[in-house]
């Protein structure tokens, strides 16, 4: 098995365990802070965020027809939309138009509903301290005790360092007692992130300080619990003191909407209680709540559906106590097991889809899935993780395919690694980055190239007397300087062929014909200082010093994939190639090091100190080439050796056969650059044809007789 098909297969499991465990982490881990510190991570939010979105697509509660809230609103208090004579005809409703209530306006809407038959008749109110009224209304509540339920608040008041250090015992109402079973706590217990989405009917003050109840510890009753005790349904409040989750008789705007808020006032309007509440008859049996509704009170707290009215928090709880519209949250090994099964639904679908956008693209409809089956399981009972599944898909996805690429690319890199050490890295990003090239294809493409032929001399001859492994070790390094440096200009490694470098410039990568010209010469002129460098490292260690020959020749060539199925190899052919070829030969007949060939010389005469070598028509081919050598390449401030003008103007006069002033700047050279073949060759030959002259029609080619 392959490292990268290991490591594909290992990277499924590997990303669905990890994405599995850090969504569990986040999960649980945000679950237990919250719990253990009342501090709401992001996680927390957004999770809960999700299942409440849920809830508002899920069924609301089933509402329980007995429930009537009158609202204590804005309305009740200025009394705008009443006659004067109306108001004035109501001993009540005149107490309603002081700034002030006095609780004598509590009493007459007791006597009044109860009057009316209703069964309870519940205040969202503590009634603390005095008040005038206080006598009616406790002589109100003495009549109708079998019907009246009260609230109260458990304060957080206690000083730090005492045994109970942050619960104080509910306060004390109108009644006098706070564990009077008329009087119910108000209070809400929100989740850490403030939102109210389980109701509590019985508490502790030991347990509310996070402590173990002892036997025979005082219980306290929400006013919800209170309502149905009084209602008579008692058996409907769930044993136990924990967390019960409710489903909210809630949709859109309205709560309860088969027993939306009435105004308190309305009752003592005989117009609207004939026709309201039929003189009466509306209220029978029913459990009624008064309790403030509106903007102006600050009695409001966060449900799972926004921002409600405080009282409508206790219509909620006894709806659900009545109508028995609880929801269960799925166990911690449910919760578990529905996240590793959205990071293992991403590993078949990793395994199925291999295309890295195709994968992202079924995070979409899984999550809608995920969402939809939230719904339902939502209309059902169950309140499940919605997001946690979703980022365990989501999360095994991204880990596995960031993983694959990161394999991928590493694979690539190792892959264009090992085929650089063969074939130029030119040819090895068009393969790995350009598959449907012309690389790929037997046809090939004409291309105006560059071309460099480099050859070690007397290799051959070395091999039959060096050291084979000291000679490969030399070699080695030769070719590893030769090859950076055509890399380094932007060139492509064609191939070695023995001690030989063919490189190109143009038929993979150009930059234009002129500048892959350039680029090539330059090479080569890099190609020699670098020998020369080598030399002198290993000479003192008893190495060989290496000499060579560099053609380079521009013209137009057929660059494609070459060869057989068996083995196919990037490359070119073309006269421009062979050519080429034979000036890297041609540089033994010369003794240089480098020719450039005529098609080469426009491009970068004006780049280099070029040397005119001759006419010569290598073998094979009907056409004199004027050969140039190449002498440095030009630098600012940098001007030509003295001796090169008069060197041209010498080759210039011998092909106008005036050989005896030819011959005399020759020699003028040869004081300046004694020994220089170039220059005793050109001499040599004055002096042959000033004793013979050459026959009519010469040209002063020189016709190589060999390859």
């Amino acid at each position: 098995m392959s490292l990268k098909k290991w490591l594909n297969d290992r990277n499924l499991e590997v990303s669905a365990v990890g994405a599995s465990a850090l969504v569990l982490l986040l999960f649980g881990g945000s679950e237990w802070f919250a719990r253990e510190y009342r501090t709401v991570s992001p996680f927390f939010r957004a999770e809960w965020a999700m299942r409440d979105l849920v809830a508002t697509f899920g069924r609301p509660a089933v509402k329980d027809p007995r429930i009537v809230f009158l609202a204590d609103d804005a309305p009740s208090h200025t009394l705008d939309q009443l006659w004067e004579d109306e108001i004035a005809a109501s001993p009540t409703l005149k107490l309603m138009k002081k700034r002030v209530w006095s609780r004598q306006i509590w009493a007459d809407v007791l006597d009044r509903l109860a009057g009316a038959g209703a069964r309870v008749v519940a205040f969202d109110y503590m009634f603390k301290g005095e008040d005038d009224g206080d006598a009616a209304l406790k002589a109100a509540i003495e009549r109708h005790k079998n019907i009246v339920v009260l609230g109260s608040h458990i304060d957080d008041a206690a000083v730090l360092g005492q045994q109970m250090p942050s619960i104080a015992p509910p306060e004390k109402t109108i009644l006098g007692e706070a564990a009077d079973p008329r009087v119910g706590y108000v209070n809400m217990f929100p989740d850490p992130d403030g939102v109210v989405r389980k109701m509590r009917f019985r508490v502790t003050r030991e347990e509310l300080a996070q402590k173990p109840a002892p036997p025979g510890a005082v219980e306290y009753e929400s006013m919800a619990a209170r309502m149905a005790r009084q209602a008579g349904e008692a058996d409907k409040i769930p044993p136990g003191r924990g967390d019960h989750p409710i489903r909210y008789a809630y949709k859109g705007e309205t709560l309860l909407e088969e027993t939306k808020p009435m105004s308190l006032y309305s009752i003592f309007v005989p117009a609207m209680w004939e026709a309201n509440f039929q003189n009466g008859e509306f209220f029978k049996g029913k459990i009624v709540l008064i309790g403030p509704e509106g903007n102006y009170t600050k009695d409001v707290g966060e449900s799972p559906f926004g921002t409600i009215a405080g009282p409508e928090f206790h219509l909620n709880a006894l709806n659900a106590l009545l109508t028995g519209e609880f929801l269960r949250s799925t166990s911690p090994a449910i919760d578990i097991a529905l996240v590793c099964a959205g990071a293992f639904l991403a590993w078949g679908v990793i395994r199925l889809i291999r295309h890295p956008i195709v994968r992202v693209l079924t995070v979409p409809p899984v999550a809608f899935a995920d969402f939809t089956l939230g719904v339902v399981a939502f209309n059902a009972v169950h309140v499940a993780p919605v997001l946690s599944p979703v980022l365990g898909f989501a999360g095994t996805i991204i880990i596995a395919t960031v993983w694959q690429q990161l394999i991928e690319r590493l694979e690539k890199a190792k892959m264009r690694k090992t085929f650089e050490r063969y074939v130029s890295r030119d040819v090895v990003k068009e393969l790995l980055d350009n598959p449907q090239s012309y690389l790929n294809t037997i046809g090939g493409a004409r291309k105006r190239v560059s071309v460099l032929f480099s050859d070690v001399r007397g290799f051959t001859t070395m091999t039959e007397s060096a050291d084979a492994r000291a000679l490969v070790k030399q070699l080695n390094e030769y070719f590893d300087h030769m090859v950076n440096l055509v890399f380094d200009n932007r060139g492509t490694l064609d191939k070695f062929i023995g001690d030989a470098v063919m490189a190109q410039w143009g038929g993979i990568y150009t930059e234009g014909e002129k500048e892959d010209a350039i680029s090539a010469v330059r090479t080569a002129v890099q190609m020699r200082k670098r020998l020369a460098e080598l030399n002198a490292q290993w000479v003192p260690r008893g190495m060989i010093a290496l000499k060579f020959g560099i053609g380079v020749n521009h013209g137009e060539a057929i660059v494609g994939n070459l060869g057989c199925e068996a083995k196919m190899e990037v490359s070119m052919i073309g006269d421009a190639v062979n050519t080429a070829s034979r000036l890297e030969g041609i540089t033994k007949e010369y003794h240089l090091d480098l020719i450039i060939g005529e098609s080469v010389e426009p491009f970068v005469r004006d780049a280099f100190f070029l040397r005119t070598v001759g006419l010569n028509q290598p073998k094979g081919k009907t056409v004199p080439l004027e050969l140039f050598t190449v002498l440095d390449e030009r630098q600012p401030g940098v001007q030509p050796p003295a001796w090169l003008a008069t060197y041209e103007e010498g080759v210039q006069l011998f092909r106008k056969r005036d050989f005896a002033t030819a011959a005399e700047r020759f020699e003028a050279v040869l004081r300046d650059l004694p020994g220089d073949w170039l220059c005793e060759d050109y001499l040599a030959d004055c002096r042959t044809y000033i004793a013979e002259p050459p026959p009519q029609g010469w040209t002063a080619v020189h016709v190589m007789k060999s390859k």
